[in-house]
């Protein structure tokens, strides 16, 4: 397709020609049938049209839509809205929670609960290191890990 026809054949086609397009049909006859069968496709095309505008009829957005509802699979999910299923999940929470409620403020307050508050293990006295190490335990360690090596 040469360039005056690529350029104006959809002003052709829309009824308002440039005059260089015309006279480039006139000269050459390859474009002249290449525009032709665009004349011709152009034709059907417009045949295809209808020629009123198709209204739907009334209810037919919400026929669809109720169409599109009913084919939507469920979700796992969609078992906890229904409304039978909330109220148990709401009872059994509520329950759980008054339960847990209940056992705090009842459980008994012993010495090994007050012990451990941060302010008591903060003003306990540390022992040294010199305490802590068993030099005889130590050496003992050590002796039955070398005895009992192997490869």
């Amino acid at each position: 397709m040469h360039p005056p026809v690529r350029d104006g054949l959809e002003a052709y086609l829309a009824g308002k020609p440039d005059s260089g397009l015309l006279h480039h049909i006139e000269a050459c006859p390859e474009c002249r049938e290449m525009v032709r069968q665009s004349e011709l496709q152009a034709q059907l095309i417009r045949s295809l049209r209808p020629e009123a505008e198709f209204e739907p009829s009334a209810g037919f957005y919400a026929r669809v839509m109720d169409a599109i509802d009913r084919q939507r699979s469920s979700s796992i999910w969609s078992v906890f809205l229904e409304p039978f299923f909330a109220r148990r999940l709401m009872v059994a929470s509520a329950m759980l929670t008054l339960l847990l409620g209940v056992l705090l403020f009842t459980s008994p307050k012993d010495e090994i609960n007050a012990h451990s508050m941060p302010e008591h293990i903060l003003a306990e006295e540390v022992p040294s290191a010199a305490q802590l190490v068993d030099l005889n335990q130590d050496r003992n360690a050590v002796l039955v890990q070398l005895t009992t090596y192997s490869e």
